[in-house]
């Protein structure tokens, strides 16, 4: 899927919000996304990255903008440049807004395919939860790093 950049910000169901850095949307009552959004706060100390749940509205508005479904959450997404990364491509977007050595992980995932990816992301997706577990309650932070959250009315 290509998108304009930024073309969010034309739509007016998608609230204005601060694009400057990589936007990380995750399901906050799934333990494997949430785990994922901890090792990313406790790696990336200067705040490079900033994350919003797939349960706050802005998450929601921002996966209609681009056609997915916000109730299934079948992918999670990174908007970087104000381009949409997903699946696969997500993966490795999220890898490279960590600091060195961590987004040298995202070098070999590049030699895989696409499709090959993609297939991989769609399994463990589907079974995530199982796996892993869910919350009763989204994921928050410590007051620390709660600042690196989009807020619900961002």
């Amino acid at each position: 899927m290509a998108f304009r950049p930024h073309s969010y910000r034309a739509d007016p169901a998608v609230p204005p919000f601060d694009d400057g850095v990589p936007l990380i949307i995750f399901d906050g009552h799934c333990v494997l996304c949430s785990s994922g959004v901890q090792f990313m706060l406790a790696r990336d100390p200067n705040g490079t990255t900033r994350f919003a749940a797939i349960q706050e509205p802005i998450s929601q508005a921002l996966y209609r903008h681009y056609g997915l479904d916000a109730d299934r959450f079948d992918t999670f997404m990174v908007l970087s440049g104000g381009v949409p990364y997903v699946k696969w491509q997500g993966i490795l977007a999220a890898a490279r807004t960590l600091p060195a050595p961590w987004r040298w992980l995202a070098a070999p995932g590049r030699l895989v395919p696409n499709v090959i990816g993609d297939r991989l992301y769609d399994w463990v997706q589907r079974n995530r939860i199982g796996w892993f577990g869910a919350r009763e309650t989204c994921f928050r932070p410590d007051t620390r790093t709660l600042a690196r959250l989009l807020p619900p009315s961002a």
